[in-house]
């Protein structure tokens, strides 16, 4: 029956043991964490996507519409309360879409460049999993790839 811990040396000095249940079970934890926190990433990637297109189509499209139509025809109601309240509402509302526009863009890139860190880091993982469970992988080469993988990308595995 095989024994659970590898005690192979290298250059005559010791390595420590390395439990492999630990290891395949803490890289398997990682990996879900990991999906996870990038799921949630990709989630909040789309609704920024949706900000992105939707915001500056309705501004362009409310700007178009006060034009042809008139702000005052548009907004009668604000036009009522105040001279040009309708035009003055109007391009309210379209600066208020133009701003969202711009602040959703920012935040789509960072949220592209997180994105794609979660996503190499599950690969990693992924590649890492499969490697420990087919057995492809020398324990003590599983166990420092593991530790670069979370040196490099802590933020999703922990």
């Amino acid at each position: 029956m095989a024994d659970d811990r590898s005690t192979k040396t290298d250059k005559g000095a010791a390595h420590h043991p390395v439990d492999r249940a630990a290891l395949a079970g803490s890289v398997k934890a990682s990996l879900n964490t990991a999906k996870q926190k990038t799921d949630a990433l990709r989630r909040r990637d789309s609704q920024l996507f949706m900000a992105n297109v939707v915001s500056p189509a309705a501004a362009t499209l409310l700007a178009a519409l006060a034009t042809v139509v008139g702000g005052n025809q548009m907004f009668p109601q604000a036009a009522a309360q105040m001279e040009d309240g309708g035009w003055k509402l109007a391009c309210a509302l379209v600066a208020i879409f133009g701003f969202i526009a711009t602040i959703s863009g920012m935040f789509k890139k960072q949220f592209d460049d997180r994105l794609a860190q979660g996503n190499q880091c599950v690969g990693e993982l992924l590649k890492l999993d499969l490697a420990i469970t087919t057995g492809s992988s020398d324990w003590d080469a599983a166990a420092k790839e593991y530790g670069e993988i979370v040196k490099t990308y802590p933020e999703f595995i922990s």
